[in-house]
């Protein structure tokens, strides 16, 4: 086992974010591969902007995906007294000071900074000043003290990193209203919970030199750091809503299944060496090295996620696939639940008919033909296969398939073949315009498993009402 703590620390005022789910993961496997604890961190200190809404969508979307941490969840919010606490040393020791500047001061402060290419430093207010402020009731704000040089790490993915301390410039620690900012209480939670390896996404670079000097000024021992690919939308810009669902609650939503994403997500930064791309989570933690982490930015390709989709969903079971097709009917009313149990064994055949054909959970509604006949006939299919003579050949099919003793596939397919043969016809001159009559659409898993699954009754009728319905005259063939 090893002593390394991570922690995935996400802000409960939002949708769980692809971004923020692939930081969780890359914390998961490398702890789960690594033997290290994995701690959740939940920063709630923005209290305009936290909902338990939010909340229970993070924890609801690390769960459906197999992400678990070690312990029960901490709470940024209740760790203001030892931020609090932290600021009083700093300012004790003189690594940081209260201001009391006006916010015209304060800018006028920060134009001139930028026009002088380095970080603004501000008014530290004199104990006479303190008094003064004190007795009239005014708190301040108070700023970390930038040391002079540069701050360095070796970063886990990127290598050796540096800033120079003088363009970061002097940062607020906490605000007036007594509220410790984001950087100032991630360094002491990070130190309080033991943290010994902060693995992030790359927007949080800017962050690292600061969290660092923190440390250091209190005299913590600072954490290793590494820092993943950002993730872009197909046109190289910020993954927005632009490029389509960005949260994992809706693409569970659309019928992605949690390992497929869990799958997608890791190859988004992480690439095992061997150029395999299929993985269960198991496989994805026993495969996992930190040496595999990339530096390149990476392209959210959706129609990768898809594919990866479809592949997953091949591996399942029929019996584990079941309630997630089930769910799918129910919802569309093609199905009612206390019909899963009586139908289940000619549920087990349809989905492992679809099966094959499906990328998504939510196309298991293409289904709906096995449950209900037809309301339409597609337009294409009509005028490609349902010539004038088609009427009479399948009137003719429909008595032979009236005839037989028995409707499993094998003896259904005999008896199309027989026809075709005395008729002198191609097969698919019977197979195309009887899957039209049954189903709608001309497209779809085998016929004759397809109408052994339906059954012959169930057939015969839908036959016979698509030559009382479907016009006579068609396309010569």
């Amino acid at each position: 086992m090893s002593t390394e703590v991570l922690r995935f620390a996400p802000s409960p005022t939002g949708g769980f974010h692809v971004g923020n789910a692939r930081t969780a993961l890359y914390n998961y496997l490398y702890a789960r591969h690594y033997g290290a604890t994995l701690k959740l961190r939940v920063e709630d200190t923005d209290r305009d902007r936290n909902t338990d809404a939010a909340l229970d969508t993070i924890l609801d979307g690390l769960a459906w995906m197999g992400i678990e941490y070690d312990g029960e969840p901490v709470f940024q919010s209740k760790n203001e007294p030892a931020h609090r606490e932290a600021v009083d040393q700093l300012l004790t020791s003189g690594a940081a000071y209260r201001c009391y500047a006006d916010a015209q001061e304060l800018e006028e402060i920060r134009k001139q900074a930028q026009k002088d290419k380095r970080g603004a430093r501000f008014p530290a207010a004199t104990p006479k000043e303190v008094e003064q402020h004190v007795a009239n009731g005014v708190n301040p704000v108070v700023y970390f003290r930038i040391p002079p040089g540069e701050t360095t790490w070796n970063d886990r993915i990127r290598g050796g990193s540096q800033w120079d301390n003088d363009v970061i410039g002097d940062f607020v620690i906490q605000r007036s209203d007594g509220t410790p900012t984001y950087n100032l209480a991630v360094a002491v939670d990070d130190h309080n919970m033991g943290v010994t390896f902060v693995l992030r996404g790359a927007d949080h670079i800017s962050n690292t030199p600061k969290q660092i000097m923190l440390c250091r000024a209190l005299g913590w021992d600072v954490p290793q750091y590494g820092h993943s690919t950002l993730l872009l939308g197909s046109d190289g810009g910020k993954l927005g809503k632009r490029h389509g669902a960005t949260t994992v609650t809706e693409y569970r939503e659309q019928g992605y299944l949690s390992s497929a994403l869990f799958n997608f997500l890791a190859l988004l930064g992480w690439a095992p060496g061997d150029g395999r791309e299929v993985f269960s989570p198991d496989e994805l933690v026993e495969s996992f090295k930190a040496e595999g982490l990339l530096k390149k930015d990476a392209i959210f390709d959706e129609a990768k996620l898809l594919w990866l989709n479809g592949e997953h969903i091949r591996t399942m079971t029929g019996e584990a696939l079941l309630p997630m097709a089930a769910t799918a009917w129910v919802a569309s009313g093609l199905l009612e639940e206390r019909e899963l149990e009586s139908r289940k064994p000619e549920l087990l055949r349809i989905v492992a008919m679809m099966q094959p054909r499906v990328e998504r959970l939510s196309d298991f509604e293409h289904a709906r033909y096995f449950f209900v006949e037809p309301d339409h006939f597609d337009e294409k299919a009509l005028k490609k296969h349902w010539k004038t003579d088609t009427p009479d050949r399948l009137a003719q099919y429909v008595e032979r398939l009236r005839a037989l003793d028995e409707f499993d596939e094998g003896v259904v397919e005999g008896a199309t073949r027989t026809l075709a043969g005395e008729l002198g016809l191609s097969a698919s001159k019977l197979i195309h315009p009887t899957r039209l009559a049954l189903c709608g659409v001309s497209f779809g898993p085998g016929l004759f498993e397809l109408m052994e699954v339906m059954g012959k009754d169930t057939c015969l009728r839908r036959l016979d009402r698509a030559l009382a319905v479907l016009p006579t005259e068609q396309h010569v063939s």
